[in-house]
Order: structure tokens, then sequence, then C-alpha cells
């Protein structure tokens, strides 16, 4: 079946609320690095004394932690899972995260929904992400072969990239600049300590600070943020026949785009 014609066929399917089965590709593998930041109830950022972060000048000497990781999203549905390297933070052995799942939110808003054990400590962590800037990538039809979707393609492509909202924080603030996924101050509803599923969560109010309040633990209170400054996308795999729900939703607009990118790849 013709690619384009089966992304038309979505778009018009999600709009309507059919039920068909419909041709759709496989969640996209991603690679990404980026900033975590935690920030406090006063919307301040907490310094990471741990080695090398507390030595590095571009990020604040520990105002920013930088991470990397991985992404598969269904460009689709948005729904997706991910993974984040381990990293030591405040000299107390590493943060490791487990159980990361992604869902869409709609108006290119994800919300994510990860476990972290650290110091031997559970915790649950909770953000909502703009996707403006990877949306408008797949619209203007850019592909793996371009390279990496980072900040110098937010700027030389003009890409509608959205800007992390710790850049507002008040102290020790080290600006980081448009990104193609960005933390919001969005807030989430439906916390229930360690072991919140995505599916008991959704999208809260705006309190002004990026990422949402943990619920429990040592950092309850704060707010965790995650903001993906680079992302290498992987091959769209070859598509299949499966089952569509009505609310499918492949990050707004981007389906749309998808057919340039499916175009150009034809080309």
């Amino acid at each position: 079946m013709n690619l384009n014609k089966t992304l038309i066929t979505m778009v018009i399917s999600s709009v309507i609320g059919t039920h068909a089965n419909i041709t759709m590709a496989s969640p996209v593998p991603t690679d990404f690095e980026g900033l975590f930041t935690l920030q406090d109830t006063n919307n301040r950022s907490l310094t990471n004394q741990s080695y090398p972060y507390n030595e590095d000048p571009t990020w604040g000497y520990g105002v920013r932690t930088q991470i990397s990781g991985t992404l598969q999203i269904d460009p689709y549905t948005g729904a997706g899972i991910g993974t984040i390297n381990p990293f030591v933070f405040l000299e107390a052995g590493p943060a490791i995260a487990s159980n990361f799942e992604l869902q869409a939110m709609g108006n290119g808003l994800l919300l994510g929904n990860l476990d972290f054990n650290w110091n031997s400590m559970d915790m649950t962590v909770q953000v909502v992400l703009d996707a403006s800037g990877l949306i408008d990538a797949y619209s203007r039809g850019f592909n793996p072969w371009d390279g990496p979707i980072d900040q110098s393609t937010c700027i030389s492509y003009a890409l509608n990239c959205a800007t992390p909202a710790t850049n507002g924080t008040k102290k020790g603030a080290v600006p980081i600049g448009p990104v193609p996924i960005a933390s919001t101050t969005y807030n989430t509803v439906g916390q229930n300590g360690y072991g919140t599923t995505i599916n008991m969560l959704s999208l809260g109010t705006d309190d002004g600070i990026g990422g949402s309040p943990i619920d429990h633990g040592v950092f309850q209170g704060y707010s965790a943020n995650f903001d993906i400054t680079s992302i290498t996308t992987g091959s769209i795999s070859p598509i299949s026949t499966v089952p569509v729900p009505a609310a499918a939703w492949l990050f707004g607009s981007g389906l749309i785009g998808l057919v340039g990118l499916a175009r150009r790849k034809k080309a």
C-alpha cells in the first residue's frame, strides 16, 4: 500500500473516529541527549555536586546534569517508552531510571512517567513535555539522513522548538535555549506514590515551575525536568496492518508531516 495514502487515511480516520484496520509503522527508535534539572518549590535549581557535572562550566558547574538515553515513540499514537542511562546525583550514587512511559496529551504535549532508584530510595517522577520541535521537524520532511534534530537544527531550519521551563528558574539559571523536546510548567494529577503508572495520570494545571512536583520521598515537592537537546532518529520500520483507535494522535500535525518524510525517502 502506498505510504502517503496510508498516512492520509489515518488522518481522516482519527478525525472522524473510525476503528478500521489501517496500516501503521512500528515505534520510531531514537537516541537522545539532554539535560536534567531538579527545582525546589521556590523555582530554584539544585546544584549537582557530583563529578564530572560539578566541573562542567557549560552548564553552571552542576546546575544542569547531562543525560542520555533512548526513546521509542509510535508516530501514529504518541505512545512510547524510553530509557535514561544512569547518572550520579548529589554524590549519592547513580540515579537509575526504569518503567519510562509516554502518552499523548494533545496539542503536541507528551506526559512522561518513570521510576527512579536513588541512594536506595524509590520514587516516581512525572513530567509534561512539549514536543513541538520534533513535530515541526517531521512536518518539514526532515529525515534521519539529515543528521540529528538538535538545537542547531532548531535555528537553521527555523523549527517551532520549545524553550525549557527551567530557563526561568530564580537561582543559578543557565539558559538552555530552544530544544526539540522541552519540559513544561504543567503539572500532572493522579500520582499515587511509587508505582504510579501512566494510565493513572492526566494533565493538570500550570504552576509556573518546570516539571511536576514529586509526591513522595526525599525530594517530595521538588520538580524534575528533562530537556531533550538532541535526537538521532532511526528509520521508520516497515508498515503493518493493525487496529487503530479513534483517538489516534500522531503528534498532532506531525502525522501530516510524515507524508513529506515518506515522499523524501521514496525520492
